[in-house]
């Protein structure tokens, strides 16, 4: 239940290709996870960070929120809700807080001293709390997706993800004040919204994205002021391209992303300004899935992946190919593997994200989070990794 510390025991191997110290930070029976790559997780200090696992109280799958120090080897529970958003959430800038969503309805701030809890925002009845939402770079405000309800259903396989896209449900973009939790909607339309972004130390600018399968998005990545004007595409994607999982280098100074391409066995790192518009080529790459960048885009980290399928009937399936987490060092012009991260893609206890590494780095940049289920041949199940660079 919520406050129940539970001491851990970590475990520190050797990556049998790089040479990599790898730790394995949970236990090898419960299924954990980490939060999406681009939402804070560590304190400030990298001593502490929180993750998503299932240590109960209800039955199985059923994430919560734990706290973990990673010089006690101790984890505290935070949250004991049903249909925690263990993917979305995030610590504020000044470490006293968890922000996250319950039951896609209710959008809540937890004290991390006294485990206290307060809710900043509730979805109308008639909406559905999509997906990631991320706050501006003073934890003061948050931009957040709604679906309508009449056209939502759960997104626990990628064929129930293609399906959503054909489905063009009603959505929209909307930011909510977290001092008065008033809710205004930047963007409504018809046609599957995800992805949406403050751009860090830029209050006026929101990215978003056009969400659904690869192959058949024509223009991913959106821009638009605040106040819903001045909207614009951020790339139209060129014959046989794909463009995806992109994020906004934490200083703010460009947005980076994945591209690839049907005709070419390559993929390539990009960064985009959202004021030019102008798409710049950094590298390339091996067949990576996500990408996370250091404070100021000199390092990025990268989850391979075989490739995704595009059989347009359950598209942006993963293949197992790469196994390797990829650094790129864009001062030094040099890629290396940093170690294995061997996962296996797979849609696990209802959920499409739990295997996928999103790796990102600790703040002092000496190590790589990731998380995936790399031993689960040896009866292990999906653990939080920090594999030292």
């Amino acid at each position: 239940m919520k406050s129940t510390e539970r001491k851990f025991e970590f475990l520190t191997r050797e990556d049998p290709d790089t040479g990599a110290r790898v730790t394995r930070l949970t236990p090898p029976d419960v299924t954990c996870h980490r939060n999406y790559f681009y939402q804070k997780c560590f304190t400030n200090d990298g001593r502490k960070l929180i993750f998503g696992g299932e240590f109960g109280p209800n039955p199985s799958p059923n994430w919560n929120y734990h706290l973990l120090d990673l010089d006690t080897q101790t984890a505290i529970q935070l949250t004991d809700g049903a249909g925690e958003n263990t993917f979305g959430g995030f610590l504020s800038p000044d470490d006293r807080h968890l922000f996250f969503v319950r039951d896609k309805r209710q959008f809540i701030r937890l004290d991390l001293a006294s485990l206290k809890e307060e809710v900043l925002y509730i979805v109308p009845d008639d909406w559905v709390g999509y997906g990631t939402w991320v706050s501006n770079s003073a934890c003061t405000k948050i931009v957040g997706i709604e679906i309508a309800a009449t056209d939502w259903f759960p997104l626990n396989t990628w064929q129930k993800f293609n399906e959503m896209f054909h489905k063009k449900p009603l959505c929209r973009l909307f930011s909510v004040d977290l001092a008065t939790g008033k809710r205004t909607v930047i963007l409504e339309q018809r046609g599957w919204l995800g992805h949406p972004q403050y751009r860090p130390f830029d209050d006026n600018t929101v990215a978003y994205c056009h969400e659904g399968p690869h192959d058949l998005i024509d223009a991913r990545m959106w821009f638009i002021n605040e106040d819903g004007t001045n909207r614009r595409c951020g790339k139209e994607h060129l014959d046989g391209e794909s463009c995806t999982h992109e994020f906004w280098v934490p200083d703010g100074s460009a947005m980076i992303y994945v591209s690839y391409n049907t005709k070419s066995p390559e993929r390539w790192i990009y960064s985009l300004d959202p004021v030019t518009l102008e798409n710049k080529l950094l590298t390339t790459m091996p067949q990576c899935s996500h990408l996370m960048s250091n404070h100021d885009g000199t390092l990025i980290v990268g989850d391979g992946v075989g490739k995704v399928s595009h059989d347009s009937t359950a598209s942006n399936a993963m293949l197992v190919g790469d196994p390797y987490l990829h650094l790129f060092d864009l001062k030094a012009g040099t890629t290396r593997p940093i170690a294995r991260h061997d996962s296996g893609w797979d849609v696990y206890k209802d959920d499409r994200q739990v295997t996928h590494p999103h790796p990102s780095f600790t703040p002092d940049n000496k190590q790589v989070l990731f998380s995936c289920d790399k031993e689960r041949a040896s009866g292990v199940e999906p653990a939080l990794y920090l594999a030292d660079l």
